[in-house]
């Protein structure tokens, strides 16, 4: 992530915290003081003047504006998440936020922002907060009641009370109080301490490591040159680690590095690999719905001719209908089983390029005779240990070309 001040606070708000990692910066105030003392150097154009007044007139004086500065989709919804992370986190946040994109220029489109819209409901049956404790409702200026002047997200922090697990019905029976929390407690220090997390260090020297003895060595993926190089054309590939452990924070995550592949030319980058080791590491099952919701995005936001993405998890096991879970084909899961939670980030031009070469069934058949070869035991105590050195000096099948296979099947 390119290092930059995340919010810049043009008055005082305390609904939003400053932190780090956004570039362009949005900038944050309440509404009610940008009208009657404005910022140096802003006018009365300058869309956040524009905003705020929107809000005042439409009784919110006591919203807190932010305007981002982004110019592109990725840039948006990573402004978007990072913002409904601040709110569910800060417990003094103000009622209602309204976000703003004047320099998206694409959002003018209101089709676009309703299907922005649309993702990101669908989005709130995984998050952490928003649909809970964060509402959003989208605002256009092709709106015929009460335009905003620039595409606007409301973001509303929805105040709870009691136990928000149970039901209002149970949550009144026991009168607000949560009626498991003296057994978790117990539980809790009875449990001992969890492991430190792998730093930084430690997380990228085991992918490297994870990454040369399978996706190379094995050549699970036929294209993956070296731990540095892979696609056609030959590229580099880049491994961001975030601590996300929220819904929110590997969204934002997430769309910071598809707007840093959109920036960078093929040969600088060709591939990215999002590492996220504390983010559902125990839960394939969770991190399979996150997976379904990025998936989701590109087919709804029109992003599949240039972004395919691949997910990898140390529990993951393949969905086709064979039995992945014991036996001879259980081994075929350990093409996507990984160290920690991966979100694999390729570029649609090169996935269809490679296909040509190498039909990608081929892929998937000769990977799991080949790991077959190796066994699940042995590849899931490799996984546990974070240590393959026992592949060193295995031969393998090799991918049979699309050439090779017509050739063969005319004979």
């Amino acid at each position: 992530m390119r290092a930059a001040a995340a919010l810049v606070l043009l008055l005082t708000d305390p609904a939003i915290a400053v932190s780090p990692a956004l570039s362009p910066a949005p900038r944050v105030f309440l509404a009610r003081q940008r009208p009657l003392r404005a910022a140096p150097r802003c006018s009365s154009s300058d869309p956040a003047t524009e905003v705020a007044r929107w809000c005042v007139a439409n009784g919110q004086s006591d919203a807190a504006v932010v305007v981002s500065g982004a110019t592109g989709l990725a840039e948006a919804m990573r402004d978007f998440w990072y913002v409904t992370h601040s709110i569910g986190t800060t417990d003094d946040a103000a009622p209602l936020t309204a976000l703003a994109f004047p320099a998206w220029s694409a959002a003018a489109d209101g089709s676009l922002f309703e299907r922005v819209f649309q993702h990101v409901g669908s989005c709130s049956q995984l998050s952490d907060y928003l649909g809970d404790d964060v509402l959003c409702l989208a605002r256009h200026p092709t709106a015929s009641d009460s335009p905003p002047p620039h595409p606007t997200m409301l973001l509303r922090r929805h105040a709870q009370s009691g136990f928000s697990s149970l039901s209002s019905e149970e949550d009144e029976y026991f009168g607000g109080v949560d009626p498991f929390a003296e057994l978790e407690a117990r539980l809790a220090s009875d449990a001992p301490p969890p492991p430190p997390p792998a730093s930084d260090e430690q997380v990228l020297a085991t992918t490297h490591a994870w990454v040369k003895a399978v996706i190379v060595d094995m050549k699970v993926c036929p294209f993956s040159h070296s731990v540095d190089k892979a696609g056609l054309p030959q590229g580099g590939v880049t491994y961001p680690i975030t601590r996300a452990s929220s819904v929110e924070q590997l969204y934002q995550a997430f769309w910071e590095q598809v707007g840093e592949l959109d920036r960078v030319d093929e040969r600088e980058v060709a591939t990215v690999l999002l590492l996220a080791p504390e983010f559902t590491s125990g839960s394939a099952e969770g991190f399979d719905a996150f997976a379904d919701s990025l998936n989701e995005a590109l087919t709804s936001l029109k992003l599949e001719e240039k972004l395919q993405l691949v997910f990898f998890h140390p529990g993951f096991a393949f969905r086709d209908g064979k039995e992945r879970m014991g036996g001879e084909g259980a081994a075929a899961n350990f093409a996507r089983r990984s160290p920690v939670p991966m979100i694999n980030l390729l570029r649609t031009p090169q996935v269809r390029a490679a296909q040509k070469g190498i039909p990608t069934g081929s892929v998937y058949d000769t990977n799991e005779k080949n790991l077959a070869s190796v066994g699940s035991e042995q590849l899931q105590e490799m996984l546990h240990r974070c240590e393959w050195s026992a592949l060193e000096g295995r031969t393998y099948l090799p991918h049979q070309t699309r050439a090779a296979i017509e050739s063969a099947a005319n004979r």
